[in-house]
């Protein structure tokens, strides 16, 4: 070790001239007299390197310590942060009513009222289809109900005017028995005419195509003047179908879970679901169904999740990430003040105690702070007492910073 010419000149010091040292002797006198000699020089020599010693220590106490490069955050109050995920599926967004619109009647298309995308209404018209033929059937079952009834009452008439013969013996009772089976044959006729008309009827009504759930367009298939067949047809567009309607007030998510993550998922769990098409929207849901089976090629399980509160801007057959929680996330405005809030890696927590340390940046510095820690939500630690909203402090590596250490610029 070097000690420096500061120490080899104080060591120079304890030299003693050749002309001063005591005359060599030998005998008994000598062997008493040098032992002393080689004691002071270990003595002076012992002093020289304690004082070389305490001076190095000193230098280096008022060394400055190297600089700290560390994450900074700033700390503010806000609302409990959500809970953590315990899965992330991505999945399709499935209507429960899909509707196809096919017509009832065949005939020509003469006029439509609506366009893919629309929003109908249950009983709102669609479209209309050439009726000529259809009113002309309606209107020859209505002249065929009154000639029924025309015909019964005449039938009527002849029965009570032949059962007036029979009581007073002049006419046979097989005028009788035949005037009863006239009234009961009109009977029957006007019958069959009531339900001819109410076929011819029903078949003309048919001709204004309406919606039959209230939905979403999601399809149009037909033009006007294109030629539609009920129940098939020959033809290019004979059994082509108007439209295709999904309720949009009855939504869900169908995700594939693989088999290794479906013990995590139950039935009633709280998700949210957040539409790829509007990533910046949150829905609340929950897991409604989980398949009893599974995709044996596929080694997954399909898990339905109902979309709690769906609007406008969610798209049948879109997809959607969801995320399963283990706990139900606050639906409305907290109840509880809002808090201090900062990562678990800014904090080093005393075992089995709610207490714990972080470090404060002021003036350039660590301050190694005491605080208070409440509640934990994922990564997230709540501090009750020992920070101030808007004081930075240290976001990592805790464990190797110290107290007073300077923080690089």
């Amino acid at each position: 070790m070097d000690a420096g010419p500061d120490i080899r000149s104080r060591l120079e010091t304890l030299r003693i001239p050749r002309d001063q040292r005591p005359a060599m002797e030998y005998g008994p006198s000598a062997r008493r007299t040098w032992p002393k000699a080689l004691v002071v020089v270990i003595v002076g020599a012992l002093a020289a390197g304690g004082w070389w010693q305490r001076e190095r220590l000193v230098a280096l106490a008022g060394r400055p310590a190297a600089a700290a490069e560390v994450r900074v955050i700033r700390v503010f109050a806000r609302e409990e942060p959500p809970p953590p995920p315990l899965l992330t599926a991505t999945g399709r967004i499935v209507s429960d009513h899909r509707v196809q619109v096919n017509t009832k009647v065949s005939g020509q298309i003469t006029a439509l009222y609506f366009e893919q995308g629309d929003t109908v209404t249950r009983g709102q018209k669609l479209a209309e289809i050439e009726d000529v033929v259809y009113r002309a059937r309606r209107d020859e079952a209505a002249a065929v109900v009154e000639q029924a009834r025309a015909n019964l009452e005449f039938q009527r008439f002849n029965y009570e005017r032949t059962r007036g013969l029979v009581q007073t013996d002049n006419a046979a009772s097989v005028e009788y028995a035949d005037a009863l089976r006239g009234v009961r044959e009109g009977e029957a006729r006007l019958a069959a005419a009531e339900a001819a008309l109410a076929f011819a009827s029903k078949a003309l009504a048919d001709c204004v195509v309406v919606a039959p759930i209230s939905g979403v367009i999601l399809e149009r298939n037909v033009e006007v003047g294109d030629f539609v067949a009920a129940e098939g047809g020959r033809g290019a567009n004979a059994n082509a179908q108007f439209a295709l309607i999904a309720d949009m007030t009855r939504l869900r998510v169908e995700v594939d879970v693989s088999e290794l993550d479906i013990a995590r998922i139950r039935a009633g769990m709280p998700c949210l679901i957040t539409p790829d098409a509007y990533k910046d929207r949150r829905y609340h849901g929950h897991v409604m169904w989980i398949d009893p089976g599974a995709n044996y090629s596929k080694a997954t399980v399909q898990v339905k999740v109902r979309i709690e509160e769906p609007d406008e801007f969610l798209r049948v057959e879109g997809s959607a990430q969801v995320v399963f929680l283990a706990q139900l996330p606050a639906s409305g405005p907290s109840t509880r003040p809002a808090g201090l809030w900062i990562p678990d890696s800014a904090c080093r927590i005393q075992p089995g105690a709610s207490t714990g340390k972080v470090f404060v940046v002021s003036d350039g510095r660590l301050r190694e702070t005491s605080v208070t820690v409440g509640r934990r939500s994922g990564n997230q630690l709540e501090i009750l007492e020992g920070l101030s909203e808007g004081q930075s402090i240290a976001a990592e590596g805790v464990d190797r910073l110290a107290d007073g250490q300077r923080v690089a610029s």
